[in-house]
């Protein structure tokens, strides 16, 4: 089993520690699961402390042993119960005017609890601390969502083997996750967003394609039911219809989100012009995607082109039901900064990684366009996934 090498950890918890300096917090008390993970290289259940200065503590309650084998930090302790915390907090790092938490994502019935425990704190978000610090990904980082760019393009080029007239759209689903999930994908797909949820993506063909749902982002399916409305449903694939893939791999823990167009048959001429302008979207962001060169730039171009190009009304969705981003941030979760919408304005710079993904629909019939994770790799963006772009007729 893998582990994240002790370097990794180390840079992590002081580039936090620099944060919580500048904004004069005391302690940081972390919580959630992919935190954890993020800064121990563990994600068993406890609380990690780590103070403005000193040494960060791996506190676990579950499961202790576990953890010590997971997390290069070498002060990891046991944590029997709650009202052990906040003594345990105190001798790591002393009296707290202020402790950070991740209160983008803990529930208020735990905040209150907290707040009670540390009745004689401050208790202040760090979470755009964290999602900014993990916007920025390390060669290390890079080189795993590589690897699970590879089992994408494994899973990508055996479509063809599985995509059949009179198949369901769940049964290919499952052919699909049969296969990466014995190439090392994780199964869960991870999303910060309240409410927000995800399980390997979206595979629809025809009139699914344009399913509207909950689901942030252009595409939605029926599902299965209303119990879980989004993805693959039980429509048979027919012989002409257009096949959406849009499956997220997550290897290691990391996201590798990516989406190709099949067709079981031959595209229309309108189909295949669309899907020509929406490459030609993506690859005009791509370019103008340079140092400093703030999101919402390349947002405003997509969307600029979009609309010359005669897509205003069907780029990224319809009406009130589409998406107002091009692209999105990936890593640990799905939905990380930074995002490409108009409203954000982080300036591009090295480590930076999302999923780009113009994407122009045609409604209850079908769907043009691609997604690409890429990387800023100091100096302009570069493809992880490399599976071919075009129409892919079987």
């Amino acid at each position: 089993m893998e582990t994240t090498p002790k370097k990794e950890i180390d840079d992590r918890i002081r580039k936090l520690q620099g944060k919580l300096k500048e904004k004069e917090i005391d302690v940081a008390l972390i919580t959630q699961n992919v935190d954890l993970f993020y800064f121990t290289g563990s994600c068993q259940k406890g609380h990690l402390v780590v103070p403005a200065e000193g040494e960060a503590c791996y506190l676990v309650s579950k499961s202790l042993e576990r953890a010590k084998r997971e997390t290069p930090l070498s002060r990891v302790e046991y944590q029997q119960s709650f009202r052990q915390l906040p003594a345990m907090v105190h001798e790591i790092a002393g009296a707290a005017k202020k402790l950070g938490m991740e209160l983008d994502v803990l529930p208020t019935a735990l905040y209150f609890r907290y707040r009670e425990a540390f009745a004689g704190s401050e208790l202040v978000d760090i979470s755009p601390q964290i999602r900014e610090l993990r916007m920025f990904k390390s060669p290390y980082e890079i080189e795993i969502m590589k690897k699970g760019a590879e089992i994408s393009h494994k899973m990508l080029r055996s479509v063809p083997q599985f995509l059949k007239a009179g198949k369901r759209e769940i049964e290919f689903a499952a052919d699909l996750e049969h296969l990466v999930r014995t190439l090392g994908h994780q199964g869960a797909v991870r999303m910060r967003q309240y409410n927000q949820e995800a399980f390997y993506g979206h595979l629809m063909s025809g009139a699914n394609i344009t399913f509207s749902t909950f689901f942030d982002g252009p595409t939605g399916g029926p599902g299965l039911s209303p119990a879980f409305p989004q993805g693959p449903g039980w429509k048979e694939i027919q012989k002409g219809d257009i096949v959406l893939v849009d499956y997220v791999i997550v290897y290691n823990g990391y996201c590798i989100d990516c989406t190709r167009v099949f067709c079981l048959g031959t595209p229309s001429r309108t189909l295949l012009k669309a899907h020509e302008d929406a490459l030609l979207i993506h690859e005009e962001v791509i370019k103008a995607a340079k140092p400093g060169t703030p999101c919402s730039q390349l947002a405003d171009l997509a969307f600029k082109m979009a609309k010359e190009m005669g897509y205003e009304e069907n780029f990224m969705g319809y009406g009130s039901e589409k998406a107002r981003f091009v692209g999105h941030g990936v890593g640990l979760e799905l939905d990380e900064l930074p995002v490409l919408t108009a409203k954000q304005h982080y300036p591009l710079a090295e480590g930076m990684v999302f999923a780009l993904e113009p994407k122009i629909l045609f409604k209850d019939t079908a769907i043009a366009g691609v997604e690409n994770t890429v990387f800023f790799n100091g100096s302009n963006l570069e493809k992880i996934t490399l599976y071919p772009e075009e129409i892919i007729s079987i």
